[in-house]
């Protein structure tokens, strides 16, 4: 019964996990770009961000469980050419639940308030709310499709994100692949019983309110695609990973004033996009990544 609940409960999502064999309770990432130059300019910035996911589910009964936890992340980069570097903060709530539809189906069905600024006089213009539905179709035990759709409001306007994906093991456990795009991709296979190489790609988009002499006046987007390989390594616990990533990354942190919007998102279309960007294009970057993840496995019997 126990194993049941928990490979019900830990089925694949974007906010839980992207496999049915585990789910990540923890992840904790530092992220520092080299030098990342200002288009048409000899200035440069540096990028760096803490990230940290936390995820605590509650069972409810067989079919049916909560789902809680936060995100929390802070970036930090200079957004204009000789400016002072700006800390930019984004929490997100996590509340929703999983349920079993069928044999096959499983949905997952989650709200997002998010508060995503500077931080600086705190208001309900910093709110933003979001939702995703995520349905797994179990092909095999080793073997599902993916499909939902995320949508909410950010600074700009309304945004929709239809979701496909996959994940597969291989009855061996050398080789995974799991994707859930646009968002995320990930393939990796075992070299040791304790070691493990991979490429992922990860893409970002979010929205930061900025204050200027204490007014709101101006917000930022960022939409950026991080493209790296890792070494993860879980010999100090089993369920303890450490990773080691070198990547590239697009930087796109745009800034507009606050009411420059859109008429609507539908990824990866901005319809009514006529807004006039207030700061200059940020170059590609290489960048280095830590990360620990704290990783539950599930039996899949």
């Amino acid at each position: 019964m126990v194993n049941k609940l928990l490979l019900f409960l830990f089925l694949i999502s974007p906010l839980l996990s992207n496999s049915q064999q585990y789910v990540d309770l923890l992840n904790i990432s530092y992220y520092k770009s080299g030098d990342t130059n200002f288009t048409n300019s000899s200035k440069s910035t540096s990028i760096s961000i803490f990230d940290s996911k936390i995820t605590l589910p509650i069972v409810l009964n067989e079919k049916t469980a909560l789902i809680t936890g936060f995100d929390f992340n802070i970036k930090k980069l200079q957004l204009f050419p000789n400016s002072n570097f700006s800390n930019l903060y984004y929490t997100r709530l996590k509340l929703g639940f999983a349920t079993d539809h069928s044999d096959k189906w499983i949905g997952t069905y989650v709200l997002l308030p998010i508060l995503s600024s500077d931080y600086k006089n705190i208001s309900s213009d910093d709110i933003y709310l979001g939702g995703i539905a995520v349905w797994t179709y179990k092909k095999r035990k080793n073997f599902n499709y993916k499909f939902g759709l995320y949508t909410g409001n950010e600074a700009f306007g309304f945004y929709i994100t239809p979701l496909v994906g996959i994940y597969y093991i291989s009855p061996n456990s050398g080789f995974e692949i799991s994707a859930l795009i646009p968002g995320l991709f990930d393939v990796n296979f075992g070299v040791s019983n304790k070691t493990r190489l991979g490429i992922d790609y990860k893409g970002n988009s979010e929205t930061f309110k900025i204050q200027n002499d204490k007014a709101l006046t101006t917000y930022l987007e960022n939409n950026s695609l991080e493209f790296s390989s890792y070494l993860q390594n879980n010999s100090l616990d089993k369920n303890l990973l450490l990773r080691l990533k070198i990547g590239y990354s697009t930087n796109s942190y745009d800034v507009y004033a606050v009411d420059d919007k859109i008429n609507l998102s539908i990824t990866p279309f901005k319809f009514g996009n006529n807004r006039t960007k207030l700061n200059s294009e940020l170059d590609y970057s290489a960048f280095l990544k830590v990360e620990a993840i704290y990783r539950f496995p599930i039996s899949s019997k």
